[in-house]
């Protein structure tokens, strides 16, 4: 008998985006162009992606878990991108996207079992869906498989494998306190996804696994409380400045306690190589802030 996969209810989810009126006054801030305060957020994280297109801004790229409308696409093709290919379980709002012009091309794909030929595209990006899948390290072999150079992974941090002194004391805190905590670290999201966090450590042992040498690294921090959708980064209003100012200054003290290593970055970007980068793309990502690594070579190999 074939295994049941319990996966998250996305189809629901962007049900809800077309039909339920709040869910679909903060869906359509997804395609707003404008600059709220949620668009910096992500559009700080996908600034992570430039060295890569303005490397070859025609390498074809595939974007998986990308239902919300086909944002990551979008964000892609906006850094200048001009061969990208949109996914996500359910193509609901992919068809909405294509037909407002926010994407260009899209399929419905189950990321665990991707319907493309081997090294179909150059890159594959998973920005934030990677913790929503029910047996992710399937679905990361699949995104391998379909990529000629490699992937780029945009996922929350394991905080219980990236340990800090801090992390390590609030929880004795929160108990001196009475207060409740996340004993074993394990977390869920509404939807109903387990959150598999990634880190460095698990990430290498892939590469290693398959006899790959090349990763690249970049940490990152957020902020982000309801309403952010709503808040014009030009806004006059008081109550706005003061969420705006309330956010920079939020991740700008977490950047600096990162650094100090005290607390655990929020997410972790990462680039798995196929095979080893020309020095030019190292460069420019070395000059982005990224941090290329080569693993050990496997002696036993000829």
């Amino acid at each position: 008998m074939k295994e049941k996969i319990l996966y998250d209810d996305h189809e629901g989810e962007w049900e809800k985006a077309l039909s339920d009126k709040d869910r679909i006054r903060v869906a359509n801030t997804w395609l707003d162009q404008s600059s709220t305060l949620d668009r910096w957020r992500h559009e700080r994280i996908f600034t992570l992606l430039k060295p890569i297109v303005e490397f070859d801004n025609e390498m074809s790229w595939l974007t998986v878990g990308d239902g919300r409308f086909g944002t990551d696409a979008n964000a892609l093709s906006r850094l200048g991108a001009t061969q990208v290919m949109c996914s996500d379980i359910s193509d609901k709002l992919l068809k909405v996207g294509k037909k407002r012009g926010f994407i260009k091309d899209y399929s419905a794909q189950n990321a665990e079992s991707l319907t493309f030929n081997n090294d179909k595209f150059d890159f594959t990006l998973c920005k934030e869906a990677y913790h929503h899948f029910p047996r992710p390290h399937i679905a990361l072999h699949e995104m391998l498989r379909v990529s000629k150079l490699g992937i780029v992974l945009i996922e929350p941090l394991d905080d219980q494998v990236h340990t800090t002194l801090l992390g390590r004391l609030i929880p004795i805190i929160k108990k001196c306190l009475g207060k409740s905590y996340n004993k074993n670290g394990h977390k869920f999201e509404e939807v109903g996804n387990y959150v598999f966090s990634i880190s460095e450590r698990e990430l290498e042992k892939v590469q290693l696994g398959m006899h790959r040498r090349f990763i690249a690294y970049k940490y990152i921090n957020d902020c982000y409380e309801p309403g952010f959708e709503f808040v014009k980064l030009n806004s006059t209003d008081k109550a706005d400045i003061k969420k705006i100012r309330k956010a920079k200054f939020v991740i700008k003290t977490r950047d600096f306690l990162s650094r100090l290593n005290l607390i655990t970055p929020h997410l972790l970007a990462a680039i798995l190589f196929k095979e080893e980068p020309s020095s030019k793309l190292v460069y420019h990502l070395k000059k982005s802030g990224w941090r290329f690594k080569t693993l050990p070579r496997n002696p036993y190999l000829k």
